[in-house]
């Protein structure tokens, strides 16, 4: 990897500019609605020709800013609010339509498979697919609040021109958009950047009452309103095109971060830059532009070009972005010719069956050294574990369900038994039929297939109503579980919560103190393994010293006080915490479980369990 980039370090950078730009961005609106109430007072006082300005006007500040901040901060709300509906929504407002799971298309369906691969890899809830017909430029963009309501789209010049490896350097850079958290960053600068639009609208409205004014007395007030129209749509428009910049800066770190990212999951930066060079060498492709098109332009893999590009672009330079990648590309960018998708889907399909045997565990190299994605990749055998039957029952709804359900169902027969006619009331007869029918096969599952499973049924998921999904909750919730189930019952039981429900937990998470929390839940992650009690302490021990709070005992819980009901509790108090702390905890986790430099397939599938929960998507999380 020498000649490759060093995107561990570059992912360090990215996120530092982010910062400091989107801390630049909130200065410029502080600045903006300073200098509206800077200009009022000045004029005021000319009006009143005072000697000297009184700076303290609370009434003419609220006036003022106050106004403006009220503008913008409204505006704001709505239009995050309107974007907010879900991935699917935004990429169909883009012109994208839902790919079928049962497509007959071939290029079609390889696209599918590989958006399968990377969310099994990225430990992340399969996004919906879409594509964009009309687009025969090669372009990608991934949309939506948070990784339970994502959404991927490709133009129909991707899947013509990319083959297997650089398509799937495409959709990696996608997921890392996802994992990264860029698109609700992305919805808040687009809010913010409303805002301002409608502060510059008002200024030019309250310009043209100039026009109505038809006397002496009507021009006496008209003419102020419309002198402040002015003053106000220049300092609104001013803070758009500033913004833009802002947003253009921020959107070239989130790729460079993104395509780091994308290396990091695939470990081939191959991939990514001949899809790079492709783009470079395209020629002849065609768009559609869209009213939005400067609004969203930060969505796409690829800059869309329009408008003032040299400022207002929403990507590096292409070039920047292979040397990034590649730093011995040496500028040649070949010719463009279509691929078939028939030859790569069966490779891609020979592939996955091959890996099908869970290989041993994986030393690694170096004391406490976390396994790289791929390792963890190869650790579970994500592909290959899951049979035909499972993963058709996954992409409907109706069976997605039954898989829900029979992953937690108990093995004790009468239990069992129990737990179905709870469930048949809320989520169906035919659910309830399908989850026994998929029971043996998915009691057979290895360690480590399960949540993959979980994240490949979403899809077919998101397509049920609001009250079918309010019903499944309940459902879930009424088949519970006890401590004879075991830890990763209860985590995937919360999984789904958080899957199911954006809110979360009805009510507010219990009064438990967070070191407490901290204990309960990695006292019961590290008793899940199968070492003496000495190696255990020793485990316990290192994820304490990695949470660094000296109020957090090193002593691990004794197996008595590790109550899987209080650990439920605990985990909702955990996942109220900061993004900062949840991932510092996976990652003390992630230090206890592999302590022993054995990355074994059930620990990794508890791990990323408890990442689920925690809403941290497992191959940052990890490395927080």
């Amino acid at each position: 990897m020498a000649a490759t980039m060093n995107f561990f370090r570059a992912q360090d950078e990215a996120r530092g500019r982010t910062t400091k730009l989107v801390v630049l961005l909130v200065l410029a609106i502080l600045m903006l609605t300073g200098s509206l109430y800077a200009i009022a007072v000045y004029a005021k006082g000319q009006l009143m020709e005072r000697g000297s300005l009184d700076w303290f006007q609370p009434q003419l500040f609220l006036a003022t800013s106050g106004t403006a901040l009220v503008v913008i901060l409204g505006t704001s709300w709505w239009r995050i609010s309107e974007l907010a509906k879900g991935g699917a929504f935004v990429a169909q407002s883009l012109g994208a339509r839902p790919v079928s799971p049962h497509t007959k298309d071939l290029a079609e369906r390889r696209y599918l498979n590989i958006v399968e691969e990377m969310s099994l890899a990225a430990g992340l809830p399969m996004p919906a697919c879409f594509v964009v017909d009309h687009d025969t430029t090669i372009n990608a963009f991934a949309a939506g609040n948070n990784p339970q309501d994502a959404a991927v789209a490709v133009t129909r010049g991707s899947l013509t021109y990319l083959n297997r490896d650089e398509l799937q350097g495409v959709i990696a850079h996608e997921f890392s958009h996802i994992g990264n958290g860029d698109m609700k960053l992305n919805l808040r600068i687009i809010g913010t950047i409303a805002g301002l639009t409608a502060l510059s609208q008002l200024g030019y409205i309250l310009m043209r009452l100039m026009r109505h004014a038809d006397g002496k007395d009507s021009a006496k007030v008209a003419v102020p309103l419309a002198f402040g129209g002015f003053v106000i749509f220049l300092l609104g428009l001013g803070g758009v095109l500033f913004a833009r910049i802002i947003q253009a800066s921020v959107s070239r770190q989130r790729e460079y971060l993104a395509d780091a990212s994308a290396v990091q999951f695939t470990r081939n930066p191959e991939g990514l830059a001949g899809a790079l060079k492709k783009i470079a060498g395209l020629k002849g492709g065609q768009r559609e532009a869209t009213t939005s098109e400067l609004e969203t332009q930060h969505l796409f893999f690829s800059s869309t070009g329009g408008f003032m590009e040299f400022i207002f672009s929403s990507h590096p330079p292409i070039g920047d972005r292979i040397r990034r990648l590649l730093p011995t590309f040496d500028g040649v960018i070949p010719d463009v010719e279509p691929v078939g998708a028939s030859d790569e889907l069966v490779a891609g399909l020979s592939g996955r069956q091959a890996s099908a045997a869970i290989p041993p565990p994986i030393r690694s190299a170096r004391a406490h050294r976390i396994p790289t994605n791929l390792e963890i990749q190869e650790a579970v055998g994500f592909q290959g574990t899951l049979p035909m039957e499972l993963r058709a029952s996954a992409a409907d709804s109706i069976g997605a369900m039954a898989i829900v359900l029979g992953l937690i169902l108990r093995q004790n027969p009468e239990l069992r038994a129990q737990q179905l006619q709870t469930a048949r009331g809320l989520a169906g007869g035919e659910v309830i039929a399908e989850a026994l029918h998929l029971s043996p096969q998915l009691a057979a599952l290895p360690a480590g297939s399960r949540l993959p499973l979980l994240d490949l049924s979403m899809p077919a998921l998101r397509q049920l109503s609001k009250a079918q999904l309010a019903l499944f909750r309940l459902a879930i919730q009424k088949v519970g579980f006890d401590a004879n189930d075991g830890l990763i019952v209860l985590l995937v039981q919360a999984s789904m919560r958080r899957y199911l429900d954006d809110a979360g937990r009805s009510g507010p998470p219990p009064l438990v103190g967070l070191s407490v929390s901290y204990a309960l839940v990695l006292s019961a992650v590290v008793r899940t393994s199968r070492e003496t009690a000495q190696a255990q302490q020793e485990a316990f021990a290192l994820g304490v010293a990695e949470l660094a709070r000296p109020d957090l005992s090193t002593t691990i819980l004794p197996e008595s006080e590790v109550d899987l009901q209080k650990v439920d509790e605990a985990l909702a108090v955990i996942a109220a915490q900061s993004v900062f702390e949840r991932r510092r905890f996976v990652r003390a986790c992630g230090v206890a479980m592999l302590h022993d430099d054995v990355a074994e397939a059930a620990e990794i599938e508890i791990l990323r369990a408890v990442a689920d929960t925690l809403g941290i998507t497992f191959a940052t999380g990890i490395r927080a």
